[in-house]
């Protein structure tokens, strides 16, 4: 019995103690700036950018630093064309095509070359074949029900991926207005015309197609959707599940954090530290106006 006493003795301790909550200050240390290049480009007959700054804090928030000064420039190693592109002055270095070319050509391999203070970078990518967005499909949804769901547009694709005896990579973009879905969990990637190889000359899956309008955001009526369809390679597509699985990496499975992977490198020294990626893509693209 006395043991009783003390069991519900301590109960009544654990509900009447005020809960107590510390406000824990977590430091970290900083690191030394890496330089970041970010240089997707492709074969859009529009100005092309790279752009390059500087790693900032984690807890940071504000814009990176940005990098000017660099020379920057692309080859076609298959043409032995070289493509410079000019300083912009807020980090975006710019190339131009001709008016009626472009600067990409498939099956070409072209060699990014940054240099910055005596440091060279170097990356090397092919540009792979893409396919064709066929039609935008449109879809107004009332809206309402258990979610409270507001009204709007849905739209969805129809494409195809390209038969043929390799698997081709895609990168899905969708905008609306202008304004790109560049959230991590926006990505939409694919292998063929699925999340896999299986899917060759098939029509892009359900989820693939549907997913240029993410997950909460819907059009408004004459908003206008914009959807390219980028070719990447094996390399590319990896690195942005990567991404996607970073940054939608969370609750009660959630993995431990890993440095995200480059393909660019330092051919000068190992002490000046980069990262980002280069790419280069051809595009199939589509625009429809919402109603």
């Amino acid at each position: 019995m006395k043991k009783l006493i003390n069991y519900i003795s301590l109960i009544v301790i654990v509900i009447i103690t005020p809960s107590c909550e510390d406000v824990v200050q977590v430091k970290l240390d900083k690191g030394e700036p890496m330089i970041t290049i970010d240089a997707f480009v492709n074969d859009l007959r529009t100005p092309q950018k790279i752009k390059l700054t500087y790693t900032d804090d984690y807890f940071s928030q504000k814009s990176n630093p940005v990098i000017t000064g660099a020379s920057v420039s692309i080859i076609d190693l298959t043409s032995s064309t070289t493509f410079t592109f000019t300083d912009n002055n807020n980090g975006e270095y710019i190339y131009t095509p001709i008016a009626g070319d472009t600067l990409g050509r498939v099956g070409h391999q072209y060699k990014l070359v940054v240099n910055y203070k005596g440091t060279e970078f170097n990356s090397i990518s092919t540009l792979h074949r893409t396919t064709q967005v066929d039609s935008l499909i449109c879809e107004y949804k009332e809206g309402g029900g258990l979610s409270n769901a507001k009204p709007g547009y849905e739209f969805s694709f129809l494409g195809f991926d390209i038969p043929g005896d390799t698997v081709d990579y895609y990168w899905i973009k969708s905008y609306r207005n202008g304004i790109f879905f560049n959230k991590g969990i926006d990505i939409n990637i694919a292998a063929d015309g699925a999340y896999g190889q299986g899917a060759d000359g098939f029509p892009f899956i359900y989820p693939i197609a549907s997913g240029i309008t993410p997950f909460g955001e819907l059009y408004n009526q004459n908003d206008i959707c914009r959807v390219e369809i980028h070719s990447i390679d094996l390399i590319t597509f990896n690195f942005l599940t990567q991404i996607q699985t970073q940054t939608t990496n969370s609750g009660l499975f959630a993995t431990s954090p890993e440095n995200i992977k480059t393909n660019i490198t330092n051919q000068t020294n190992d002490k000046i530290k980069v990262v980002g990626w280069f790419c280069m893509s051809a595009v199939g693209f589509k625009e429809a106006i919402a109603q």
